[in-house]
């Protein structure tokens, strides 16, 4: 125990390893705040994906990023990165026991990963399948080894992102704003992560919102921009407050276009949870079926809110399709009212 303690006192760099999507590494980001809080002086290092790389760099409590695939394919040897400690916030087979290879003193994992019962010095028992707490919130619980409280509010997170090294947005992108109106993104495609709001609800929504108010901006990847295309192309061209962003940034520059906007609007995906964190409007809609509702996944900000039914109207019968008739039956005047509002209070 004395040594235990000991090592606790000396813990000069701390890793947290979450190798999964966007909104995942974006609620992982506060633990990296949490650490700070009381490990002031300790180095944090956050091991991604390169997918995630801004992400995780725009945070001001991450000391440095590190891609997993360097580490696993040897380009950049783990033990050189002299850690203490490593949490693993998603288990990672590979990377687990590569820690303990190179002897990282301090390993956190899970007790209910196999592989990291045999690869961890530290394990901690929770569940987040069947939990009621926010996905944020359980990655708290992997802290318990550090002796650091675990118990965080939601309240408490907007602070903890640190999302501040934002890269400054290109006269190309920024083009697309317009000072003078509220810059409205709307994000309407979400890679299969949430169920999605339908197009014609989209369509509506953009009729309703007066044009001398409003600056619209649809987003997506490259390969969701022919769904942009086909269902809002008539909107876009005849429309001078309406535009398409997608296929145009990469992700650090669609970080800094929401840093530059004043909302976002998605279903509960990778983007609105960037939004959030960079304190914008963000608004998102929610099935309320678990382990994807919003008890699991709202979006979590100063100006954050979402939409979700209190039941199922199908008893979670949708769960492996595509649609949802409860998110599809959130209503566009709900929608408007809402951003009518708040777009006067920007």
């Amino acid at each position: 125990f004395t040594q235990y303690v000991i090592m606790l006192a000396n813990l000069n760099r701390i890793a947290i390893s979450r190798t999964d999507n966007i909104g995942d590494v974006v609620l992982a980001l506060p633990v990296a705040g949490w650490i700070k809080k009381y490990y002031p002086n300790a180095e944090v290092v956050f091991i991604g994906r390169d997918y995630t790389r801004s992400i995780i760099e725009s945070s001001v409590f991450v000391d440095r990023f590190v891609d997993r695939m360097d580490l696993i394919d040897g380009s950049l040897d783990l033990k050189s990165l002299n850690i203490d400690a490593i949490v693993f916030i998603f288990p990672d087979k590979e990377l687990g026991f590569l820690a303990k290879k190179v002897g990282i003193p301090l390993r956190i994992g899970s007790f209910r990963k196999l592989h990291h019962l045999l690869s961890c010095t530290n394990w901690v028992n929770f569940t987040r399948r069947n939990s009621l707490l926010h996905e944020s919130q359980l990655n708290f619980k992997l802290l318990k080894p550090l002796d650091i409280p675990t118990e965080v509010s939601k309240a408490e997170i907007p602070s903890l992102y640190g999302m501040k090294n934002i890269t400054p947005l290109s006269d190309r992108l920024a083009s697309l704003l317009d000072k003078g109106k509220f810059n409205l993104i709307i994000h309407p495609k979400s890679h299969g992560h949430g169920k999605e709001w339908p197009a014609h609800k989209y369509y509506e929504l953009c009729q309703k919102l007066p044009s001398d108010k409003f600056n619209i901006i649809f987003t997506g990847t490259e390969k969701e921009k022919p769904f942009i295309e086909e269902h809002f192309n008539d909107l876009i061209q005849s429309t001078s407050n309406i535009s398409n962003g997608a296929g145009l940034m990469n992700l650090n520059e669609f970080i800094s276009f929401i840093s530059m906007a004043d909302g976002l609007l998605a279903s509960g995906t990778g983007p609105l949870h960037v939004a959030a964190a960079l304190g914008k409007l963000s608004i998102g809609f929610f099935p309320p079926m678990p382990p994807v509702y919003s008890q699991r996944w709202e979006n979590l900000g100063e100006r954050a809110f979402h939409f979700e039914r209190e039941f199922c109207r199908r008893n979670y019968s949708c769960r492996k399709i595509k649609g949802c008739e409860c998110v599809e039956s959130i209503e566009v005047d709900h929608v408007a009212e809402l951003l009518m509002r708040e777009s006067y209070l920007r």
